[in-house]
């Protein structure tokens, strides 16, 4: 299952893991991806301090992969000291594309 969250909107990166997490329980699925882009990644870098990073470990912990597009230094910088579960895709969009080849694929 794949989560898109690419929109510069902070409720939408917090619905993200509580999604996946739900998912799991409903589902009983193993293979849930969430892929954070474009303005996403704004809100990511925004909220990371306060709560969103504890959620994305939270989830991560119980198998959700978190990953974001590589290709801005701040979303290294940030990712190495906050956000240590987050993954690096080369394209967020690509990922999408590539993923969807057999995933079902939710926008929250």
């Amino acid at each position: 299952m794949l989560l898109q969250v690419s929109e510069d909107n902070a409720q939408r990166l917090n619905l993200a893991p509580n999604n996946a997490r739900n998912a799991q329980s409903a589902f009983e699925a193993e293979n849930i991806e969430i892929v954070v882009f474009g303005p996403g990644i704004d809100t990511l870098i925004h909220f990371a301090p306060d709560h969103i990073a504890d959620k994305v470990e939270k989830a991560g912990s119980t198998g959700v992969r978190t990953v974001a597009r590589e290709n801005s230094p701040r979303v290294f910088e940030l990712f190495a000291e906050e956000l240590s579960e987050v993954g690096y895709v080369e394209s967020g969009l690509a990922e999408l594309v590539e993923k969807n080849r057999g995933w079902n694929y939710i926008h929250p």
